[in-house]
């Protein structure tokens, strides 16, 4: 079959639509597939159609493709001009464009139809020069699924302090499938996306009002579409449904086996519908280290940015190998802008990561949904809080990134988050198939029957276990992710005291650590996110200098800060102790067998916190130590309140999975 390019202008389009395909000798020729130009309607036979809008220096826009019936696979947007930009999703259904200079742009985008067959078309978008030096912006993710959780920012452009002081923002409904506004009087607008049969736009608009009563107005195009279609019983459900990732390489060696095997909502909760390690084998099967080359081959994102940061990371911020090397227990790391929390699960053999530990610039920030963890606020009547941090030289490890002031950070600066979530995670994937099983795997079994029949977390707790019963049934109330788990009068009479007495005279780091829900043991696993924490603050501390603190505290109540909790007990570098160093030593001689024995011995002695103080004024402790301790400053105390949330992210995880 010959295949045609065909160039008109339709609705004032420059367009082009073409075929996919092929012939062999002597094949019998092929009737011809007539597909309409590209346009701005669907027409009859249509597959798809554009969905522009006037393009401003300075100014977002949204540019979509929509099907008109069948599903589009395969889609690659491309530009060319003087003045062309990064385009962040350029391989979903829909762009944000904001250029920077006047003139004229052509946008292409590929893309597949239900039979494998290619098309293609182009649209050339003239960019006007900006006159207005203010007004307000709208930044969001421009595509989702429906059923799905998004959000949506107003940014207010030119204006001063002294000008929004008093000012409010509202958002409302303009056109498109009919949902519910919950929170609509607010800058960042978070909504579940209307359940849809078909591609739909639905337009939002914010209007900014200011204090003198003047407003300004900006509209938001969001393309809502129906999700690929569920699995009776789906693997991946409720709060926690599959979102959409592609694989990073398209045409890698395992792209497919990755789009059908890690996260999808065809997958079921049925183990024949999961895949092998014979279809997709851990990236260390046969006892082998992966190369960096063999780990991006493994890796799905939502957007093509994540990969690059991740890959970036991998060489320049991984000098020991460890991630390389614990990644060898994992078949695939998918990374996306609305997986929340991270998770890993030996049913798929992944880990899932939250895109939000990977953003450079704003404007990587702003494909990242800001929609909350689907969690409950667990024991809202316990007397106590028992916050965490990491600190470097007596300061955060890392320094507040508000998203108000949209700005960039290096790599260097991520890469302490990055780590220690990768850290916790992967330490997840080697507890649940052990460095030492890698050489000896069965490619006919699944992730989850290739479960030794002691893992680490299994000998940790048969050699080192808990202490404190009280501890692990606060931790059932604490991190129950469904809330199913209610505080009793006697737990919710404990004090600050109580906690201390009982979690000191255990040789856990952390009150996640007891992370164990009461099914989970009576169904004979052991208390896994024990073994994460520990491996967690200890390569954190050996690889990057970094301590963590730990403390018992008076009760978080609404409206307060955390900076403001008073200690009533507290450590810094809790992983030194000689109590914890043996359950350590055990746990690392499994998941990370490369480590010398000594390894432990480069940990500080930990150090107490002063009571008395509060959390915040225990973080300089070079001031304690001088009787002169120091309130935060204002940068840290927005720190403070970023971690606020990031502890909550952290302590996530999903139903019925083993490992968070």
């Amino acid at each position: 079959m010959r295949c045609w390019v065909r160039a008109v202008t339709v609705a004032g389009l420059s367009v082009l639509a073409g075929c996919g395909g092929g012939g062999g000798g002597g094949a019998e020729p092929q009737p011809v597939v007539t597909v309409p130009p590209l346009s701005s309607r669907c027409e009859a036979g249509s597959l798809a159609r554009l969905d522009t809008e006037p393009l401003v220096v300075g100014r977002s826009s949204e540019l979509h493709l929509l099907s008109c019936g069948g599903a589009l696979a395969n889609i690659q947007w491309s530009q060319s001009g003087p003045n062309t930009q990064a385009l962040l999703s350029a391989r979903a259904p829909a762009l944000t464009l904001t250029p920077t200079l006047p003139g004229t742009q052509r946008f292409t985008v590929q893309f597949g139809d239900a039979q494998g067959r290619s098309h293609s078309g182009s649209v050339d978008l003239v960019v006007a020069p900006n006159d207005l030096p203010r007004g307000l912006l709208t930044r969001g993710e421009p595509s989702v699924w429906g059923g799905g959780q998004t959000s949506v920012r107003a940014w207010p452009q030119g204006y001063s302090a002294a000008e929004l002081s008093g000012s409010r923002v509202r958002w409302e409904r303009v056109s498109g499938p009919a949902l519910t506004l919950a929170d609509s009087a607010s800058s960042l607008l978070v909504l579940s996306a209307p359940s849809v049969s078909t591609d739909e736009l639905l337009v939002l608009r914010a209007t900014l009002t200011l204090a003198n009563g003047s407003q300004v107005q900006d509209e938001f195009r969001l393309l809502v579409q129906p999700p690929p279609s569920p699995a009776a019983s789906p693997l991946f459900n409720g709060s926690s449904a599959a979102t959409r990732v592609y694989p990073y390489q398209a045409n890698g060696p395992h792209a497919a086996a990755l789009a059908r095997c890690i996260y999808t909502p065809a997958l079921q909760w049925n183990p024949n519908n999961l895949c092998t390690l014979g279809e997709l084998p851990l990236l260390g099967q046969g006892g082998v280290t992966p190369t960096i080359e063999q780990v991006m081959q493994r890796v799905l994102v939502s957007h093509d940015w994540m990969g690059e940061v991740f890959e970036r990371f991998l060489r320049e911020h991984d000098p020991h190998g460890d991630f390389r090397r614990m990644l060898a227990s994992t078949t695939a790391v998918v990374i996306g802008g609305r997986v929340r929390p991270a998770f890993y699960w030996n049913t798929t053999g992944a880990i899932y990561l939250d895109g939000a530990y990977l953003w450079l610039t704003p404007e990587q920030r702003d494909t990242l949904s800001e929609a909350p963890d689907p969690r409950s606020a667990n024991g809202p009547l316990l007397q106590y809080t028992m916050p965490w941090r990491y600190v470097k030289d007596n300061q955060y490890a890392t320094p507040a990134r508000p998203v108000a002031e949209r700005s960039s950070r290096s790599l260097d600066e991520a890469r302490i988050e990055l780590a220690r979530l990768l850290y916790h995670e992967l330490t997840h994937a080697a507890d649940l198939v052990p460095p030492r099983l890698h050489a000896v795997l069965n490619p006919s079994r699944k992730v989850f029957e290739s479960k030794p029949s002691a893992s680490p977390s299994d000998l940790l707790r048969q050699q080192q276990p808990f202490r404190s019963q009280e501890m692990v049934d606060l931790g059932r109330v604490l991190f129950d992710r469904e809330g199913r788990v209610q505080a009793s009068d006697q737990q919710n009479r404990f004090l600050p005291s109580d906690v201390t007495t009982f979690f000191v005279g255990d040789k856990v780091t952390d009150d996640y650590s007891y992370a164990w829900p009461r099914e989970s043991e009576l169904a004979g696993e052991p208390p896994r996110e024990d073994t994460a924490m520990l491996v967690e603050e200890a390569l954190m501390q050996l690889r990057y200098g970094v301590m963590r603190d730990v403390a018992v505290t008076n009760r978080l109540v609404d409206g307060a800060s955390s900076a403001d909790l008073r200690v009533h007990w507290g450590q810094r570098g809790r992983i030194g102790e000689a109590l914890i160093r043996p359950r350590l030593q055990l746990v690392l001689a499994e998941v990370m067998p490369w480590l010398p024995a000594s390894t432990v011995d480069g940990l500080a002695a930990p150090r107490l916190l002063k009571a008395g103080l509060t959390w915040g004024q225990n973080l300089d402790q070079g001031a304690v130590a001088l009787s002169r301790p120091r309130a935060l400053s204002a940068a840290e105390r927005l720190r403070e309140d970023e971690l606020a949330t990031e502890r909550n992210r952290t302590r996530g995880g999903r139903p019925g999975s083993p490992a968070h």
